[in-house]
């Protein structure tokens, strides 16, 4: 069955675009920088740059005004400073525009004459019925139709398609401020909401959860003005795809700060709390937990419970990972009988939980990878274990190359969600021991927490997802 049509369409992937804004050609910032991008990527749509004195643009015709475009455009992206932001709205609803991304700053985060500005936009907006999107925001990104609205010459080129869509009142993780290049799983769509004064983040939860391209949203939520509204959209959601929100603002400190990032109002940190965990999001703590957090779900299948296996190169590893499972929810697995035995067959050093295979290493020379991946089958076919930590060594004498069959192996297991993160004498073998790992599909992280907390969250929502979907008893 196709998807109806929805407002949203014409932000995500219009058939035609007007921009307004500096027409300068490899520049850093403006409207020419994504006029360029679109080229780049091919965008099949009609592209109209606007500008009163610009003759042409990556060889294609700058219009001096609206009017004199031949058709009318699906979307308007407006990249102006913000005294000529109403005059360019209003000339967009005079020709019949009906979607706008507002580029310029300047209004409601802008204080008191700001929010007074911003004010003026939402009555201009209604009575010629455009929607807007911001102001003060950098739009849409979107890999699956190769369409952005992103002003900012991000300096890298991008060609993957994934899954992840994240929605977002900042501009931190668009792709001019994230290496997006790097993430091996790839993104979907990134909406940066800017100061929200139209289109919110329950406009854009209720479209991506029925985006065929989106499996996992990430959300950034300084403050929500439906809360009510976001809540319902929230379940519903969640009961499609995870949801993970990072909503800061809980300090006096920071909802101060918020009010001048975007205008937002803080709102009470306790109550949305509360509709977070009635809605089924998953709260993360940290900036980058919004990506690195969905990796394992984009990945794998959800873990059957909240039983940790642990195979290990080091004994203190295992404690610290026992620490960091049962703050988030997981417990060590208690192996059967046949895997403990089994493990004890390969080494008289072997036998317990977590798996420690360092002990072994001093005399097993090079069959230590063969024992790695006798150790990993052993805890992927045992039932008592529902996903599993990996833990490495590296040296300038055991490089992560040495791993690369082993990892080959690793990462063909795709029944039950891996995590993986190693340690040794030097940084950059750290960073490719990670790389080799996630061309494999297995997600890297750098320190044991992150990776123990990303599994926590799939066996969470993993949990609420079952308890939500199961028929009411009476």
């Amino acid at each position: 069955m196709a998807r109806k049509a929805h407002i949203l369409d014409s932000f995500f992937n219009p058939r035609s675009i007007a921009l307004f804004g500096s027409m300068q050609e490899n520049w850093f910032f403006g409207a020419g920088v994504i006029i360029g991008d679109l080229l780049k990527w091919n965008y099949k749509g009609q592209i109209y740059p606007v500008h009163p004195t610009a003759q042409t643009v990556y060889g294609i015709r700058v219009y001096r005004d609206l009017n004199d475009v031949e058709t009318v455009p699906e979307l308007a992206v407006i990249v102006t400073s913000f005294k000529h932001v109403p005059g360019i709205l209003r000339q967009c609803g005079a020709r019949g525009v009906k979607a706008a991304v507002i580029v310029s700053d300047g209004f409601g985060e802008a204080g008191p004459e700001g929010k007074i500005r911003q004010e003026e936009l939402i009555r201009i907006a209604k009575s010629c019925k455009i929607r807007i999107m911001g102001p003060n925001t950098v739009g849409i990104f979107n890999s699956e139709s190769w369409f952005t609205t992103v002003p900012y010459d991000r300096g890298y080129k991008y060609n993957k398609q994934g899954k992840l869509s994240i929605i977002t009142q900042t501009g931190m993780y668009s792709p001019q401020a994230m290496a997006w290049n790097e993430y091996e799983a790839g993104i979907s769509k990134v909406i940066d909401l800017g100061n929200m004064c139209d289109i919110d983040e329950t406009d854009c939860l209720e479209y991506l959860a029925d985006d065929e391209s989106t499996d996992v949203i990430s959300l950034y939520m300084e403050h929500s003005r439906r809360p009510e509204t976001f809540l319902d959209v929230l379940k519903k959601a969640s009961l499609k795809k995870p949801v993970l929100c990072l909503k800061p603002g809980g300090s006096p400190g920071a909802a101060a700060a918020m009010a001048s990032h975007t205008g937002s109002m803080a709102g009470n940190a306790n109550l949305y709390e509360a509709f977070l965990k009635q809605g089924g999001a998953l709260p993360v703590t940290e900036y980058e937990d919004l990506r690195d957090c969905a990796t394992p779900f984009l990945r794998y299948p959800l873990p059957r419970g909240n039983r940790l296996g642990v195979l290990t190169f080091s004994g203190a590893i295992g404690i610290q990972c026992i620490d960091a499972a049962e703050a988030g929810g997981l417990t060590l697995g208690v192996l059967s009988p046949k895997s403990r035995q089994q493990l004890a067959s390969i080494s008289d050093t072997l036998g317990n939980h977590p798996v420690d295979v360092g002990p072994a290493s001093a005399t097993a020379g090079i069959q230590i990878f063969d024992m790695y991946k006798k150790c990993f089958n052993i805890l992927r076919g045992d039932e008592n274990i529902d996903c599993i930590y990996l833990n490495a060594y590296i040296s300038h004498g055991l490089k992560p190359a040495y791993y690369e069959e082993l990892l080959g192996h690793i990462g063909s297991c795709r029944e039950k969600p891996i995590v993986s993160w190693c340690y040794g004498p030097s940084k950059q073998l750290v960073i490719e021991f990670g790389e080799l790992a996630e061309r494999f599909g297995i997600p890297f992280y750098l320190t044991t927490g992150k990776a123990i907390r990303s599994l926590s969250y799939m066996a969470r929502y993993a949990r609420w997802k079952a308890m939500v979907s199961a028929p009411a008893r009476h």
